[in-house]
Protein backbone atom coordinates (compact mmCIF):
# COMPACT_ATOMS: atom_id res chain seq x y z
CA UNK A 1 0.00 0.00 0.00
CA UNK A 2 2.80 2.01 0.39
CA UNK A 3 3.95 1.90 -3.18
CA UNK A 4 1.07 3.09 -4.07
CA UNK A 5 0.42 6.17 -1.82
CA UNK A 6 4.12 7.21 -3.44
CA UNK A 7 3.49 6.53 -6.77
CA UNK A 8 0.25 8.53 -6.67
CA UNK A 9 2.46 11.54 -4.94
CA UNK A 10 4.19 11.32 -8.10
CA UNK A 11 2.09 10.63 -10.83
CA UNK A 12 -1.14 12.94 -9.76
CA UNK A 13 -0.62 16.33 -11.15
CA UNK A 14 -3.98 17.81 -10.78
CA UNK A 15 -4.75 18.90 -7.31
CA UNK A 16 -8.30 19.48 -5.74
CA UNK A 17 -7.65 23.36 -5.43
CA UNK A 18 -7.23 23.25 -9.13
CA UNK A 19 -10.25 21.33 -9.47
CA UNK A 20 -12.27 23.44 -7.46
CA UNK A 21 -11.03 26.66 -9.59
CA UNK A 22 -12.02 24.93 -13.05
CA UNK A 23 -14.83 22.74 -12.07
CA UNK A 24 -16.85 23.79 -8.49
CA UNK A 25 -19.99 21.93 -10.12
CA UNK A 26 -18.11 18.81 -9.71
CA UNK A 27 -17.50 19.47 -6.09
CA UNK A 28 -20.96 20.55 -5.89
CA UNK A 29 -22.04 17.03 -6.56
CA UNK A 30 -19.31 15.14 -4.67
CA UNK A 31 -20.05 17.49 -0.98
CA UNK A 32 -24.14 18.04 -1.70
CA UNK A 33 -26.09 20.91 -0.93
CA UNK A 34 -26.42 22.53 2.89
CA UNK A 35 -29.15 23.06 5.12
CA UNK A 36 -30.10 26.63 6.60
CA UNK A 37 -33.01 27.48 8.48
CA UNK A 38 -34.80 24.51 6.94
CA UNK A 39 -33.71 25.49 3.35
CA UNK A 40 -31.25 24.05 1.37
CA UNK A 41 -28.98 25.94 -0.63
CA UNK A 42 -25.99 25.03 -2.84
CA UNK A 43 -22.49 25.35 -1.51
CA UNK A 44 -20.19 27.89 -2.48
CA UNK A 45 -17.03 28.32 -3.49
CA UNK A 46 -15.03 29.63 -0.39
CA UNK A 47 -17.10 26.60 1.52
CA UNK A 48 -15.98 23.95 -1.20
CA UNK A 49 -12.22 25.79 -0.20
CA UNK A 50 -12.48 24.96 3.27
CA UNK A 51 -13.74 21.50 2.60
CA UNK A 52 -11.44 20.47 0.78
CA UNK A 53 -8.05 21.66 2.56
CA UNK A 54 -5.77 21.50 -0.32
CA UNK A 55 -6.38 17.37 -0.77
CA UNK A 56 -5.74 15.50 -3.80
CA UNK A 57 -8.95 14.17 -5.32
CA UNK A 58 -7.24 12.56 -8.28
CA UNK A 59 -4.86 10.23 -5.17
CA UNK A 60 -8.18 9.32 -3.49
CA UNK A 61 -9.89 8.48 -6.78
CA UNK A 62 -7.48 5.28 -7.64
CA UNK A 63 -6.71 4.90 -3.59
CA UNK A 64 -10.49 3.68 -3.46
CA UNK A 65 -10.57 2.12 -6.96
CA UNK A 66 -7.56 0.24 -5.96
CA UNK A 67 -8.66 -0.01 -2.95
CA UNK A 68 -12.37 -1.84 -3.87
CA UNK A 69 -10.31 -4.08 -6.60
CA UNK A 70 -8.10 -5.53 -3.49
CA UNK A 71 -11.43 -5.88 -1.85
CA UNK A 72 -13.19 -7.35 -4.35
CA UNK A 73 -10.44 -9.85 -5.25
CA UNK A 74 -10.18 -11.59 -1.93
CA UNK A 75 -13.93 -12.18 -1.80
CA UNK A 76 -15.37 -15.42 -2.96
CA UNK A 77 -15.82 -16.91 -6.59
CA UNK A 78 -19.20 -17.04 -5.71
CA UNK A 79 -20.14 -13.35 -4.39
CA UNK A 80 -22.09 -11.09 -6.78
CA UNK A 81 -19.18 -8.33 -6.80
CA UNK A 82 -16.96 -10.88 -7.81
CA UNK A 83 -19.15 -12.15 -10.88
CA UNK A 84 -20.05 -8.71 -11.72
CA UNK A 85 -16.54 -7.61 -12.02
CA UNK A 86 -15.11 -10.39 -14.00
CA UNK A 87 -18.06 -11.68 -15.66
CA UNK A 88 -18.93 -11.49 -18.88
CA UNK A 89 -21.85 -10.20 -21.78
CA UNK A 90 -22.03 -12.52 -24.62
CA UNK A 91 -23.89 -10.59 -26.98
CA UNK A 92 -22.54 -8.54 -30.40
CA UNK A 93 -20.67 -5.41 -30.08
CA UNK A 94 -21.46 -2.02 -30.92
CA UNK A 95 -18.95 -0.85 -34.21
CA UNK A 96 -15.61 0.97 -33.40
CA UNK A 97 -13.54 0.80 -30.68
CA UNK A 98 -14.17 -0.82 -27.45
CA UNK A 99 -15.17 1.52 -24.44
CA UNK A 100 -12.57 1.29 -21.80
CA UNK A 101 -13.85 -0.85 -19.10
CA UNK A 102 -13.15 -0.30 -15.02
CA UNK A 103 -11.33 -3.05 -14.99
CA UNK A 104 -8.90 -2.26 -17.41
CA UNK A 105 -8.66 1.64 -15.94
CA UNK A 106 -7.42 0.14 -12.57
CA UNK A 107 -5.27 -2.58 -14.39
CA UNK A 108 -3.51 0.68 -16.38
CA UNK A 109 -2.58 1.96 -12.82
CA UNK A 110 -1.68 -1.02 -11.12
CA UNK A 111 0.84 -1.71 -14.00
CA UNK A 112 2.36 2.10 -14.34
CA UNK A 113 2.97 1.73 -10.40
CA UNK A 114 5.01 -1.93 -11.24
CA UNK A 115 2.21 -3.90 -9.86
CA UNK A 116 2.23 -7.39 -12.47
CA UNK A 117 1.14 -9.75 -9.38
CA UNK A 118 -1.39 -7.90 -8.17
CA UNK A 119 -3.95 -10.68 -7.94
CA UNK A 120 -1.52 -12.56 -5.34
CA UNK A 121 -1.07 -9.75 -3.36
CA UNK A 122 -4.59 -8.91 -2.63
CA UNK A 123 -5.27 -13.06 -1.59
CA UNK A 124 -2.50 -12.87 0.76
Amino acid sequence: MQEFIQWIQKQSRISIMALCNREPKILRKIYGPVKENELWRIRRNDELEAIIKGENIVRFIKFQRIRWLGHTESMQDTAIPKKMLYGKLYATRRRGRPKMRWLDDVSIDLRKMGLNEWKDRARN
